[in-house]
């Protein structure tokens, strides 16, 4: 005996199948099981097709025509907040390691604000230093400047000689 499917539950799922989440248990027993309506059936095979598409193209799986869009609400700080269906944004590098190193220069230690943060290496990229979360801090910007392509003894021995008085530059 085939279980009847509400159009919400067609929906969720539709939803969940183009946002690549995890589908989890939607309908009333396995869709095997399940007794959908010709348009249900459309509207899964619609979603599928937008999954396959997006997977293929590298990118987000566009909404159909029969979904509707829902905007993105505006967080007391004047930040996007997503629709409920939406993924939140990823954060930037220099915005999950400024968080990572509590908002402060990894240097001098004094609050940075992200428009005043750099990315330094600890290791310059052009001594063979990588781009990797073991060599890279953030720090002022101006100091990023000043340090150049210094090697990482040059750099601690600037910063140690100034004994606990360290200041980073201002621009």
């Amino acid at each position: 005996m085939n279980t009847p499917v509400s159009d919400a539950s067609v929906a969720g799922y539709a939803a969940r199948l183009r946002a690549g989440g995890p589908l989890g248990k939607v309908f009333p027993g396995p869709i095997s099981d399940c007794d959908f309506t010709e348009a249900q059936r459309r509207a899964i095979r619609a979603a599928r097709s937008d999954k396959r598409a997006a997977r293929k193209n590298g990118k987000a799986a566009p909404l159909s025509a029969t979904e509707p869009k829902k905007s993105a609400k505006v967080s007391s700080l004047g930040t996007a907040v997503p629709a409920t269906n939406q993924k939140p944004k990823a954060l930037s590098k220099l915005r999950k390691m400024l968080y990572l190193q509590s908002g402060r220069c990894f240097f001098c230690g004094e609050p940075l604000m992200e428009e005043d943060a750099s990315i330094e290496h600890l290791n310059p990229k052009s001594r063979g230093g990588a781009s990797s979360g073991d060599n890279e801090v953030v720090c002022h910007g101006s100091l990023n400047e000043t340090f150049g392509s210094m090697d990482l003894k040059s750099k601690f021995e600037f910063v140690l000689k100034s004994a606990g008085s360290f200041k980073c530059p201002k621009k």
